[in-house]
């Protein structure tokens, strides 16, 4: 059985840093939305797949994970994330296409400032 997550609060401008050209999230991949009981929106989530093992370190930013190095969001990494949800980005961009701010805000709730300044 694996350890839950641990949630990490970091400044959202170093967030924003760390993911780069990772934001906005591309149109049609996935992202995991993180349950909004969760007291920490923007900073870490560590997960640990494998117990006795490290952990990995996802950057959390608004309540959402996007895709990164530290691995696939996918219904794996959801499994390891009680309350989270895995969606596909919405928009009818191609998946080629740049990401437009607009998609980011596209899939906000409408309270969450998730602004890319």
């Amino acid at each position: 059985m694996s350890m839950p997550p641990i949630y990490v609060p970091l400044d959202r401008d170093e967030v924003v840093r760390s993911l780069d050209n990772r934001l906005p999230p591309r149109t049609g991949r996935p992202i995991l939305r993180i349950s909004a009981d969760q007291e920490t929106q923007t900073g870490g989530v560590c997960v640990f797949p494998a117990a006795g093992q490290p952990g990995y370190l996802f950057y959390l930013l608004d309540g959402v994970i996007v895709e990164q190095d530290a691995g696939a969001v996918d219904d794996t990494l959801a499994a390891l994330v009680p309350g989270s949800v895995l969606e596909i980005v919405p928009g009818d961009l191609p998946p080629d296409s740049p990401p437009r701010d607009e998609t980011w805000q596209a899939m906000a709730a409408p309270s969450a400032d998730l602004s890319v300044e």
